[in-house]
């Protein structure tokens, strides 16, 4: 793919299109740090403090985390039509690796708790990676401390989804009657929507008017950057590294936002993303948070 315009960039998935492109919900956010231990494994210590608190849904800085061993896989094309892009063989780090910057969404998968997390750090040679760890495959490399903000009235699960053929994290009320709404927005974006467009609209549906991108994370049909950076590649891995919103010109929330990309080669590109020429490849999980 070479040609800048999303038409041409759009992406048909082996399922039928969710009637449902955008999922927004909110509740009071509640923030705070975790203190892990070395040895421990990543999912079952974060899970350890995050449940007696009730917290059904999260974003998590793992900035500085500390993880030895590390296992992780990166985005590469898929082998078969069942999916559009699909995942690399598992890749092993003895560690300790310490996370230059990263965040995960935290909930639930087959009733149990569960994370989806991108990374990037830098190996012993200085060169940059980056990947998805695989949470349960992964141990704290030594003490380490990172924060959270979540609640507990929205929960984020993870389920099949029969668009991309892939299990996926959506946003859903604990008590469907529920029409609770506050300063923390937990939100999903779905295929061959636009990226920077979406967010900008997910705050405007819930009167945001100046807030910050908490953590986000998910993939794009490759990508165009303002400063001209084109990556064709289609399948990719993408985190937030700074998202902030303000009331722009028009009167409508106005995002300036930062990601890094991770390339099926492994590459990583950063940059801003231009309006109208990113869309998801599969799905952005995406926590807000409104600074109103």
């Amino acid at each position: 793919m070479t040609n800048g315009n999303p038409v041409t960039r759009h992406i048909r998935h082996p399922g039928p299109a969710n009637e449902i492109r955008l999922r927004s919900l909110s509740a009071g956010g509640r923030s705070g740090t975790i203190r892990l231990q070395a040895g421990a494994v990543l999912m079952d210590a974060i899970a350890a403090h995050l449940e007696p608190l009730e917290i059904r849904s999260a974003a998590l800085d793992l900035s500085s985390l500390v993880l030895g061993p590390m296992q992780f896989v990166m985005p590469t094309y898929s082998r078969s039509p069942e999916h559009v892009a699909y995942y690399s063989e598992t890749r092993f780090r003895d560690g300790p690796v310490t996370i230059e910057v990263g965040t995960a969404t935290y909930g639930s998968r087959d009733g149990r708790p569960f994370l989806h997390g991108h990374v990037l750090w830098q190996d012993a040679d200085g060169t940059g990676k980056g990947g998805h760890i695989l949470p349960m495959d992964c141990r704290i490399g030594g003490d380490c401390e990172i924060a959270f903000v979540g609640c507990r009235e929205i929960a984020m699960d993870a389920r099949f989804d029969p668009e991309t053929n892939f299990t996926l994290f959506g946003p859903h009320h604990m008590n469907p009657d529920s029409s609770s709404s506050g300063d923390l927005i937990v939100a999903q974006i779905r295929p061959n929507e636009d990226l920077v467009r979406s967010l900008e609209r997910i705050c405007t549906d819930h009167n945001v008017r100046s807030g910050r991108i908490m953590s986000l994370i998910g993939s794009t049909v490759g990508a165009r950057f303002e400063d001209g950076l084109s990556i064709d590649e289609v399948p990719t891995e993408i985190l937030g590294l700074t998202g902030t919103f303000e009331i722009g010109k028009t009167g409508q929330p106005y995002l300036d936002i930062e990601i890094a990309l991770i390339d099926a080669a492994g590459n990583i590109h950063r940059g801003r993303p231009k309006r109208d020429e990113n869309l998801v490849l599969i799905c952005v999980e995406v926590f807000i948070q409104s600074q109103d």
